[in-house]
């Protein structure tokens, strides 16, 4: 029995944070794998990703460099794939070997699909990126990715271990840009403390959506109000770096010491801009340029009837807010109110009852005099 797990993804983080190169390591038997996935140089310039800017139909040639870093020799899958958010963490990732890729990753076609390399060897791989005439403008992103497989039996079973590296494509395709954020799935809800005059906690949950067509940066805030618009906190969630299109990431979020105030308005913000402003907060409908890629080959041909993302024309940024309302009660204040509420019943009962009690004896007594009392003959003169 065959189980494959692709696991051990390792996006290249040296290739995210500018540094030259990028390894990771794989335990094969006794030996160490260690490799590293880089663009070929462009123009004599060392490139940290593979950034295109083109018209639809055009067609890229490049390569990728694949290096042994490990001292034993080592057998790689070459493969390019496309780029996804992971909906939980929004992190950048890939598609695993088993999906197939229908977008940027489809249209990369390698010179070579596995290559075996001795240690301190590097291959130049060659590869063809073809856009389709029909590509939708905006932002395309995938991966072209060396992966390193490892077979192990545990209980009776061949488990199947994929560790890659992959060097990121960024492509931006000419047309007119689309900018779009959406929250789904808003819903909050509070959560009191035992002590029923502390604050509690609002929980609020929601799924942002990139709905354009472009690669954005976009800042959170969540403000939680009561009636009449009194505020009761503000939580700033962390911004969403690298938002892709068609991408959406849960985000979740706990705003402590919220005042149990019956009814709450939980109102999300989000601000969304160009890549490199996360943790910068736009106004709303801010204009941004987004970030230039670096210099690639070829140089991209201007499109003359559509406004051309290529261009770094301004495109505007709007904000999009969305609240929901929800009970906000302490029940262990309620339940003192109610025990209070009764105790006030009984003592009130109790009071009145001994009042009306008293008063029939009052009465009984009245009576019971007046019969004894009773009226009395007159005696007769002698």
């Amino acid at each position: 029995m065959s189980l494959a797990l692709a696991v051990a993804l390792a996006l290249a983080p040296a290739i995210l944070s500018a540094v030259p190169a990028t390894a990771a390591q794989s335990a094969v038997a006794d030996d160490t794998v260690t490799w590293s996935v880089t663009p070929s140089q462009g123009s004599g310039k060392a490139r940290q990703s593979f950034d295109y800017k083109v018209d639809p139909g055009t067609q890229i040639q490049d390569s990728v460099i694949v290096a042994n870093r490990g001292a034993s020799p080592a057998d790689f899958l070459i493969y390019a794939t496309d780029a996804r958010n992971d909906f939980d963490t929004g992190d950048f990732g890939l598609l695993t070997r088993d999906e197939k890729p229908g977008d940027v990753g489809g249209w990369i076609k390698t010179a070579s699909d596995k290559i075996t390399l001795q240690p301190g060897e590097q291959a130049n791989i060659p590869f063809t990126l073809l856009i389709p005439s029909d590509a939708t403008p905006g932002d395309h992103v995938g991966g072209i990715v060396a992966a390193v497989l490892t077979t192990t039996t545990k209980d009776g079973s061949t488990i199947t271990l994929e560790q890659r590296v992959g060097a990121r494509v960024y492509l931006t395709v000419s047309g007119t840009p689309k900018v779009g954020v959406d929250a789904t799935g808003l819903v909050a809800g509070f959560t009191p403390e035992w002590n029923p005059f502390a604050p509690g906690t609002m929980s609020v949950s929601y799924d942002v959506r990139n709905t354009g067509n472009i690669r954005m940066d976009i800042n959170q805030k969540v403000d939680i109000a009561g009636p009449f618009g009194i505020p009761l906190g503000t939580y700033t969630p962390d911004p969403l770096s690298n938002l892709l299109p068609r991408q959406a990431v849960r985000v979740k979020v706990t705003v402590p010491a919220i005042a149990a105030a019956a009814l709450v308005w939980s109102t999300i913000t989000l601000n969304p801009g160009a890549i490199g402003t996360a943790g910068k907060v736009p106004s709303a409908n801010s204009t941004s340029s987004p970030t230039e890629p670096a210099t690639a080959t070829p140089t991209p041909t201007k499109t003359s009837d559509t406004i051309s993302v290529t261009d770094k024309d301004t495109i505007s940024y709007v904000a999009f807010t969305a609240s929901v309302v929800s009970l906000a009660l302490s029940w262990t204040l309620l339940l003192v109110i109610v025990i209070v509420i009764a105790a006030g019943y009984l003592i009130w009962r109790y009071v009145t009852g001994t009042r009306e009690r008293m008063y029939a004896a009052i009465d009984e007594a009245a009576a019971a005099a007046r019969a004894e009392n009773g009226p009395r003959s007159g005696g007769t003169a002698s």
